[in-house]
């Protein structure tokens, strides 16, 4: 499945995230709850299919098609569980686009994606839009850079906990497959976020945010 494949490389653009911690005193702190999906919610309840042929409510990732506020920006959402921990993260997936080799399209969804980050979270911690190698360092061959994962662009969110109950960072960022095109992934994630996917590899060989 092409979202699996590629969700290693969105690891790779916002893999500095530190974990948070909540003292008693934050209580007045609202509660995380990207797309309405709480940290203790069942994946199966919220609807959504597990992949890789796991059990209902076992370990692993699940598929959603929709979740109690998601946003049209976006097509599917993808959560990481542990059972015993909750949801380690949710990722939410745009259509995928075949754009044209400057990617405008997919830069007008990333554009509406983090727009909708910042009025949330307000100013990102860290903006990153580059080519790593000389071979992609024109916008005109933006969609090929993606693709290649010699181009990296993304904004993230860091330390949220001092907005949010339970939440650690957020991101969003641009990745892309030969087949399926460019695509704008938003990633939410959760207190103990590197602890509870480190669980999740130790059961099911998945790792980091793939």
């Amino acid at each position: 499945m092409a979202i699996i494949d590629i969700l290693t490389s969105v690891a790779l653009a916002a893999s500095s995230t530190m974990t948070a911690s909540i003292s008693p005193q934050e209580t007045s702190v609202p509660t995380f709850r990207p797309f309405g999906v709480a940290q203790d919610a069942s994946p199966s309840a919220l609807g959504c299919k597990p992949i890789q042929g796991i059990e209902p409510g076992a370990t692993g990732q699940y598929a959603c098609t929709s979740l109690p506020d998601g946003n049209d920006l976006f097509d599917q959402y993808v959560l990481a569980y542990v059972r015993g921990m909750g949801i380690c993260n949710v990722v939410a997936v745009s259509r995928y686009i075949d754009d044209d080799q400057r990617g405008t399209t997919t830069r007008q969804v990333y554009h509406e994606a983090a727009t909708l980050l910042a009025t949330e979270f307000g100013p990102a911690d860290e903006k990153v839009d580059h080519v790593v190698t000389a071979k992609f360092g024109k916008d005109g061959m933006f969609r090929d850079a993606v693709i290649a994962q010699e181009r990296q662009v993304f904004e993230q969110w860091d330390n949220l906990s001092g907005k949010f109950q339970n939440a650690q960072s957020a991101s969003v960022t641009i990745s892309g497959s030969e087949d399926w095109g460019l695509a704008v992934y938003s990633i939410f994630r959760f207190a103990h976020n590197d602890a509870c996917l480190s669980n999740l590899e130790q059961q099911t060989g998945l790792s980091g945010d793939e």
